[in-house]
This record gives C-alpha cells, structure tokens and sequence, in this order.
C-alpha cells in the first residue's frame, strides 16, 4: 500500500512541476554536418538577426528510407569555453522515420509548412523525400520542452547511418539562457 501511495505521489508531483512556467529561452547557434557519405546538406542555412532566425535552403540528396537510422546525444558548454560535457538526453538509434515521429513535437511549434518551410513536416513523411527545401525566419520555440533545462550552449549530434554503415552526422548547436 505504502509503495501505491509513494507512487501515487511522485506522478502528482511530477505533473505539477510540468505545468511551472518556463523560464528559459532557446536560440540557434550553429548547424553543420560532418561525413563526406551524409545525405543531408545544410551548408546554405544561416542565422539572423538577434533572435537568430534560421534561413536558407536545405537538401535531401536522397530519400531518407527505413535503411537510414540516427542514434541522437546531447552536450553543454555552460561556461562557454567549448569545454563540452556529455548529458543524459540521448535518443536511441532507430530508423529515421521514427525518430523524425518521436522527437518532431519538440520542433513543431518552431517550423510550419507553409509559414516558414516548404518541407512536408506537416504529413509526417516516410521516406523523408528527396528535394531542397527552405527555411524562412524560423526561431526556436521551446514550448514543448523540459521545464529545466541546464543553461549554457546545448549541443545535440546525430549520428547517421546507411545500413548500419555510418555515413555522417548532424550538429546543431543552441544557446540556453535565462529570460530577460
């Protein structure tokens, strides 16, 4: 009985701490990519502005099919000092077309097919199709993020695979801070 109540109490308290008010804000660093094999081009993005708005093109150089899997870890650097340090936030690896179901609510709120990008995030699409793509004033929403998040430069990685051949890797790098 003891061990129902304890349980009883930790989701209660857990779904009260979801609803505290963020008290952080998200902003894009960098994006780059690495592996001369990635099927992923991102070298026309940049960031503007003080928001850091992304724009710019993107391009699948193939389709993004069952054979493509990403294993996802994150990084911070909360001095700044490019003295980053592993965090427990990984995604396992898993076919891209699951990863993009699972992890593609924490970036709904940011990119909206025909607001501020011609890739069909909207029907969820499997394969990802082969295409180039834009991005037009895009600015990180962390609204479906966790409540506390550390501050500092948050570093995410995907690593890609072909095959269960590795083939490149994805980074984007965000600066976590207090609201101002």
């Amino acid at each position: 009985m003891k061990e129902i109540l304890f349980c009883v109490l930790i989701m209660l308290v857990c779904k009260a701490y979801a609803l505290l008010p963020k008290t952080y804000e998200a902003r894009f660093v960098s994006i780059t990519t690495n592996g001369t094999q990635m099927p992923l081009d991102v070298s026309q993005i940049r960031f503007l502005g003080r928001e850091r708005m992304a724009n710019g093109t993107f391009e699948l150089k193939e389709d993004l099919d069952e054979s493509f899997s990403i294993f996802g870890e994150t990084f911070i650097d909360s001095m700044g000092d490019g003295e980053y340090k592993q965090l427990l936030f990984t995604a396992p690896k898993q076919s891209i077309c699951k990863a993009f179901e699972a992890y593609w609510p924490y970036f709904e709120p940011s990119v909206k097919f025909g607001v501020n990008t011609d890739f069909p995030v909207h029907t969820h699409p499997c394969p990802l199709p082969k295409g180039k793509y834009y991005l037009k004033d895009v600015v990180l929403k962390a609204d479906n993020w966790p409540v506390i998040m550390p501050r500092g430069f948050l570093k995410a990685v995907a690593t890609g695979f072909k095959n269960d051949e590795y083939v490149g890797s994805l980074e984007i790098v965000s600066k976590i801070s207090d609201l101002s």
